[in-house]
């Protein structure tokens, strides 16, 4: 790729310092690990000597949690690291592939829009990270990463209360503007063998490998029909396969939404090892799959006028 390659090299210099930072600061968080892990131990020694425990707890303990600590005071350092990580080679990535967008890593899609998209259930705990806004040509976008999810409370047979998490989703909301108001709502789920409406009317269509990959649904059957043209359902098939097949999306007010499920967490970096060209060039990837959606679905073309 060789529009990859040029931007690679006009990122050494900037690898190199982050290079040196990442050092710096492992050596800062190996610093605060010895002198915590030190105090830990001596600490949990003396109890433990005190109350008497066995000697394999005795030493073993106190050195493991010292260890531990150790540990986890370097990790401290990571969020910090990927701070300069995001600044300076993400935003860069973001910029060579797209001119007019930005990216905003503390930033995200807001949980109204999340559940504006008619998708799925409301979250109970919900977080967004790493927005990249900005306009292709006519088309108005925004995407980040997402985690929705639900809380769940158990009790056991003491009757002790127990609470768990669940993932409603997890991985990137894609919003762009479609430049159509819609009366009704349009969603695309995955398609399966037990066909559930969520209180709209499901809709058949006569693209039998669309109907493979997607079950739709709407409010309006004759919109969702005028909506899903022939040109769009290969097109969203398309994009489908190469996000592995588990995207599912939505048509609503003048935006289409499609959620991407990852459950990796993208750009980050890690405190423990330099990063590779590899892994740049993996977000380079990422971030250019996303942004040539818009491309892809032909949203610049301007079927329609909003009304």
């Amino acid at each position: 790729m060789a529009e990859f390659d040029k931007l690679f090299e006009s990122l050494i210099p900037i690898l190199d310092s982050l290079e040196e930072k990442r050092i710096e600061l492992r050596s800062k968080g190996s610093r605060l690990g010895l002198i915590s892990g030190s105090i830990l131990t001596i600490i949990i020694f003396i109890v433990f000597l005190y109350i008497q425990v066995p000697p394999l707890v005795l030493f073993l303990i106190p050195i493991a949690l010292g260890i531990l600590t150790y540990i986890l005071c370097i990790n401290s350092m990571t969020k910090e690291y990927s701070f300069y990580y995001k600044k300076d080679i993400i935003s860069k990535v973001v910029k060579e592939i797209s001119d007019a967008s930005e990216y905003k890593p503390e930033n995200g899609i807001s949980e109204n829009e999340f559940e504006a998209m008619c998708l799925f259930n409301s979250p109970d705990r919900y977080s967004c990270e790493d927005l990249i806004v900005g306009k292709i040509e006519k088309t108005d976008f925004a995407c980040s990463e997402v985690v929705a999810e639900e809380r769940h409370v158990s009790v056991d047979s003491k009757g002790r209360r127990n609470e768990y998490w669940t993932d409603i989703f997890r991985g990137f909301i894609f919003i762009a503007d479609f430049h159509k108001n819609f009366n009704g709502i349009t969603t695309l789920g995955r398609d399966s063998l037990f066909k559930i409406s969520f209180g709209n009317k499901r809709v058949k269509l006569e693209n039998v490998e669309f109907e493979k990959h997607f079950d739709v649904y709407s409010s309006d059957a004759v919109e969702a029909r005028y909506i899903l043209s022939p040109s769009l359902m290969e097109k969203l098939v398309e994009v489908d396969n190469r996000f592995k097949g588990n995207l599912v999306m939505s048509f609503v007010n003048s935006s289409i939404y499609i959620a991407i499920p990852d459950s990796k967490n993208h750009f980050e970096a890690s405190i423990w090892k330099k990063i590779t060209k590899e892994e740049i060039q993996e977000e380079f990837g990422l971030i250019l799959s996303l942004i040539s959606i818009i491309n892809e679905l032909n949203l610049n073309t301007r079927i329609w006028s909003k009304q």
